[in-house]
């Protein structure tokens, strides 16, 4: 199975190890829901087949994360020596113009997939059951 599609910007923030946790962390939350549906978009997004910005707009995602959703959009407070930390942090993963236009022009390609995703889930109402390619009794998705 692949690694979920994060971004090199992120990977750049978070380290090279987050795209392998994420992935284990998604197949958990699969793995621990009844709703099939649910469970196989977790399944495309831990596998990058499917964006994972479309969690942010998953229905389900929402009401199990909006409460650390919610936390995170708080900003943080930091004592001088903490700003001081993520200050330099910050400067030291700016990264270059190339970068930064790399970084953009993937940003817009990213946000038009999770926006064609988004635009078909909510055509479906969130409830159709995907071939995320990993159940061997799941129809091939090409055979439908």
């Amino acid at each position: 199975m692949d690694l979920p599609d994060v971004s090199a910007a992120l990977l750049r923030t978070t380290g090279e190890d987050f795209a392998q946790k994420l992935q284990t962390r998604l197949l958990k939350l699969a793995d621990a829901t009844d709703d099939k549906a649910y469970a196989s978009r977790l399944r495309l997004v831990a596998s990058g087949k499917r964006p994972l910005r479309t969690l942010l707009a998953d229905p389900l995602w929402r009401e199990d994360f909006a409460p650390q959703v919610q936390r995170l959009a708080e900003p943080p407070t930091f004592d001088e020596e903490q700003r001081r930390v993520f200050d330099d942090a910050v400067a030291e993963a700016r990264p270059s113009d190339e970068q930064a236009a790399s970084d953009a022009a993937d940003v817009r390609r990213r946000a038009t997939l999770a926006q064609q995703t988004i635009r078909e889930e909510e055509l479906n109402g969130w409830s159709y059951v995907h071939d995320s390619g990993d159940n061997p009794d799941y129809p091939d998705a090409d055979d439908r």
